[in-house]
């Protein structure tokens, strides 16, 4: 099913909705600075960087559903809560008109907890009014991230509406964890030093060749509102939320306690001084759930912990996802995997496969078919090599990876003509081929019960077999 996404930034939600079989096909977004890192993370999304207000609802393409969350400083409780007379609270309303116009099976609306305050009640209830004229089904829940193994406290609001002749059965993810993912548990394994930068007139340079890339820390002076509270978290805790403004930054856990001296007054502890720092960008981004793979492009530091704060994440984001291609498709499906099973499971073949790019990945899950050559020039496969069969197929393009199932039949030994008469070009004269299941891909959390970044040759061409424990280790 493809999606349009609207407010993308660097593109959280949208990754959750991948991740779970969605094909975000369109992408909008008003901040330059999210550019970047959105077409680097998401090469087959068309990114446009233009002001919504502007965009004509005809060029938008035709889709199944739409996926956004309006900027929310104008309901937020840590802002002037002016709503509706703030510019930024006017385009939920403009997101509500292209709803209407394009009529998509479904919507998703996230927003900040502060929309719910008894001042905005009358607002609230006319966004929902609006959109049941609009011949929409519309439900809204309160949802906290920790709730769903995200290791922060974070209280977002999401609308969800599907078209009311579909019928749809709906029903918001229950909690995937009953207690919360520690700050050990995310980012404990980040033991070396960080790069330091003061602020907006350092240019930082990206360095791949850091073990975690952007572990970046921004050094600056703390605003005075940032003594107002509690700012660190200890290992054992989930983190605070990851907000949008670099300068309120959660405290690294390793970071003394700060003393309380009375109601909204925190200072450090002076013989301290120099033992605190904010999380980094690579911190921030695990507490959000953004996987190691994914690379944020930035000159100026606070842009990046702004698109990290501003961002859905990622795992909160897949379990909506599930939930709404549970009610479209009636497809029962959870992440909740018994011991057994998830053993099991880890020690399952995968064949990690490279594709060319768009077109030959169009072609590959058109026939649901992926070749290897077989006829011994660099690359190859023999049949010899498969007598165990993979269950599953890792098909990877740069950074970009998805999983699939795999049938259980032997792979056919196919000429390479026969290749060709399904779109394919090719080189060779031999190919062993693999029968795809499905052309969507498999939900990780359906493979193992905690989310993780994939590991596996990006530089590698040449097709190889692994385990699914060996790539998600």
């Amino acid at each position: 099913m493809n999606v349009v996404s609207f407010f993308a930034g660097c593109g959280g939600l949208d990754l959750g909705f991948e991740q779970a079989g969605f094909q975000v096909v369109w992408a909008n977004e008003f901040e330059p600075h999210c550019r970047a890192t959105y077409t680097r993370n998401h090469p087959n999304t068309k990114f446009v960087l233009e002001d919504i207000c502007k965009i004509n609802p005809n060029s938008i393409p035709d889709c199944d559903g739409f996926i956004g969350g309006p900027p929310c400083q104008s309901w937020s409780v840590g802002g002037k809560q002016k709503g509706l007379d703030d510019a930024r609270g006017q385009l939920f309303v403009k997101y509500i008109e292209l709803i209407k116009a394009k009529t998509p099976k479904f919507f998703v609306i996230e927003n900040v907890n502060g929309m719910l305050d008894d001042k905005f009640k009358d607002v609230f209830e006319d966004f929902v009014d609006s959109l049941d004229g609009a011949g929409y089904d519309v439900q809204w829940a309160l949802l906290d991230a920790v709730r769903y193994c995200i290791p922060q406290n974070r209280e977002r609001v999401f609308f969800v509406g599907f078209r009311k002749e579909l019928n749809v059965s709906f029903a918001f993810p229950s909690p995937t964890c009953t207690e919360p993912v520690t700050l050990e548990r995310a980012i404990g394994d980040i033991v070396e030093e960080p790069h330091y930068y003061s602020g907006s007139k350092t240019k930082v340079i990206l360095d791949l060749n850091q073990k975690h890339p952007n572990h970046d820390v921004l050094t600056s002076k703390f605003g005075s509102f940032y003594y107002r509270g509690n700012r660190r978290r200890g290992w054992q805790q989930p983190s605070f939320t990851i907000n949008a403004t670099a300068d309120f930054a959660p405290l690294h856990p390793s970071s003394p306690k700060m003393m309380y001296y009375g109601h909204e007054n925190w200072n450090f502890q002076k013989d301290k001084l120099d033992k605190y720092r904010r999380m980094s960008i690579r911190e921030c981004a695990r507490i959000q759930t953004f996987p190691d793979n994914f690379i944020f492009e930035y000159e100026n530091i606070k842009d990046a912990y702004k698109m990290i704060g501003n961002a859905v994440p990622p795992r909160l984001g897949h379990e909506i996802a599930k939930s709404i291609f549970n009610a479209l498709d009636g497809i029962e499906q959870t992440c909740v995997v018994d011991h057994k099973q998830h053993n099991n499971i880890n020690n399952e073949t995968v064949l990690v496969g490279y594709y060319k790019g768009d077109e030959h990945k169009r072609l590959i899950l058109k026939n649901q078919l992926y070749y290897v050559r077989s006829d011994g020039r660099k690359g190859s496969m023999f049949k010899d090599e498969c007598a165990i069969m993979p269950q599953y197929l890792l098909l990877h393009y740069k950074n970009v990876a998805e999983i699939y199932e795999l049938n259980a039949e032997e792979p056919v030994l196919a000429d390479a003509s026969f290749l060709k008469t399904l779109g394919f070009a090719t080189s060779g004269e031999t190919y062993l081929c693999f029968q795809m299941k499905s052309a969507k891909p498999r939900m990780i959390c359906d493979i193992v019960d905690y989310s993780a970044s994939l590991h596996f040759d990006t530089s590698n061409y040449a097709p190889y077999f692994t385990t699914i424990k060996e790539i998600l280790e």
